[in-house]
């Protein structure tokens, strides 16, 4: 089995120092435990955007799914962890996108995830960059999801260091099979 990697870092967004690296079912263990359900159900009461962005960006740890990295900056990489993390805002039916996700028969779906907002999935997949490289991938990834199901990914998650939100989803879905990916 690939032990995948990468690193923590503490709250706020402008700490650029890891804790510690993390794996998927350390994730899994944190989005689905208490950690950050209070800060989760403040975040999705505040209804002026900009306030919300402000208190994200403040109270919210994060990781970097794409690797361990020495500061959180795509220069300091240490080790890629073969992860990709695709983000989508605004999604009208939030259950039936990480359905469609979750089932997808190309890609193995790792980890999914709501967003902090409450309105948005995180969707971490299985790369190999002896293939192509991380943009590459992403993009491919991008313009597949594009294709098959008419839906965009962030396209400012493309780069390696994207720091991605850690929020309390008690219905995260975890895959830890390296064969199949079963509901």
């Amino acid at each position: 089995m690939v032990i995948n990697v990468f690193s923590f870092f503490h709250s706020p967004v402008w700490n650029k120092t890891p804790e510690r690296t993390m794996s998927l079912e350390d994730v899994y263990q944190y989005l689905t435990g208490g950690q950050a359900e209070q800060r989760t159900l403040r975040l999705r009461s505040i209804k002026d955007a900009a306030e919300a962005r402000k208190y994200k960006s403040q109270a919210f740890d994060y990781v970097t799914f794409s690797g361990v990295f020495n500061r959180c900056c795509d220069a300091d990489m240490v080790s890629h962890s073969q992860l990709l993390c695709l983000d989508f805002d605004h999604v009208k039916d939030v259950a039936a996108l990480r359905r469609t996700l979750i089932s997808d028969s190309l890609l193995v779906t790792r980890l999914l995830f709501t967003s902090p907002s409450g309105d948005g999935v995180k969707w971490v997949v299985e790369i190999d960059t002896r293939e192509a490289p991380h943009r590459e991938w992403f993009q491919s990834v991008s313009n597949y999801l594009s294709s098959r199901y008419h839906f965009d990914a962030d396209a400012k998650c493309a780069n390696e260091s994207r720091a991605c939100f850690l929020p309390h989803d008690p219905e995260c879905y975890i895959n830890m099979s390296n064969i199949t990916n079963t509901l």
